[in-house]
């Protein structure tokens, strides 16, 4: 058995892995908007036996303000073993070798990192795996709630928009050094909304001269998901109300943290296993990123 990074061509074999492992297609178009499109880098590992990729660790990498300094993030994507090669090995296992390999290439303790910041919110079963081999550790359960619907205050402006214009303005007025964001910016959210089969609505919410905040929407989820958020999150409890008044309810992922920042809301809070993860190997450790990392579903891999 090998361990290696990518190289072109394993996408096939990836795609593969993933129909056995997970019972679905991964179409060549979203790999691709995944690992390629972003211009980021490919950042992938695999596990080849006799000339079959029998695993898979990636992520998405991301460019992240890091307490105000600029950085490269990644969000762990598509990990992944055959069922066939799962407790083979007696010493260590693939998914361990794999990860640890993986994490010493793109995120070492000494010289320079590739991936400064790594996350992800792991599948339950990957995740107690990796907490049991020391290799994650847990940071904080992540919020899930339905907006149930809102209201709009006559000074309030709300409408749906054609293109991002908006975005790099409001992406200045949401960045904060006291925290972790990954950008949010024009750049950025034209590659989200490239993402293959999903259908997104661009919103704005602001005053009557004055733009506050850009809302992406997914639409083909049910109910629709709201993916990013970009403003001053002072601004979010009211942009959410006006968006749920104008749609009807929709779905929202966001830490502890900013609870006060939707409060008053009518939400329904959804019971939810899923947790922010961080490298217990390498860092930044948990207790470093709890409280500190703004995300929602857009920061997340699909």
């Amino acid at each position: 058995m090998e361990i290696r990074p990518y190289k072109e061509g394993d996408e096939e074999g990836i795609r593969e892995l993933f129909r056995t492992v997970f019972g679905k297609e991964m179409s060549y178009e979203l790999w691709y908007w995944k690992y390629k499109a972003h211009r980021l880098g490919t950042m992938v590992y695999v596990a080849e036996d006799k000339g079959k990729i029998i695993a898979h660790y990636g992520a998405v990498p991301r460019r992240c303000l890091y307490f105000g300094r600029e950085v490269i993030s990644a969000v762990i994507s598509d990990s992944m073993v055959d069922p066939s090669y799962r407790g083979i090995f007696k010493r260590e296992g693939v998914f361990s070798q794999l990860v640890k390999k993986y994490i010493m290439h793109y995120l070492p303790l000494e010289g320079k990192r590739v991936i400064h910041f790594g996350y992800g919110f792991p599948m339950k079963r990957a995740r107690l795996l990796a907490l049991r081999l020391g290799i994650y550790e847990d940071v904080e359960p992540v919020r899930e709630l339905v907006v149930k619907s809102g209201d709009r205050k006559f000074y309030e402006r709300f409408e749906e928009l054609k293109d991002l214009s908006l975005a790099n303005f409001l992406w200045h007025q949401m960045k904060r050094n006291h925290l972790i964001i990954n950008f949010r910016d024009g750049k950025t959210l034209e590659w989200r909304l490239s993402m293959p089969d999903a259908h997104f609505s661009i919103f704005m919410y602001g005053s009557v001269f004055t733009p506050k905040a850009l809302l992406l929407l997914r639409k083909d989820a049910t109910p629709p998901r709201l993916y990013d958020y970009v403003g001053k999150l002072k601004h979010m409890s009211r942009a959410l109300s006006c968006l749920a008044k104008h749609t009807g309810p929709f779905s929202v992922r966001l830490p502890p943290w900013t609870a006060p920042f939707v409060k008053g809301l009518h939400v329904e809070e959804i019971p939810s296993e899923t947790y922010l993860v961080a490298n217990a190997l390498t860092g930044p450790r948990a207790f470093e990123v709890k409280g500190k990392f703004f995300y929602m579903h857009a920061d997340e891999d699909t």
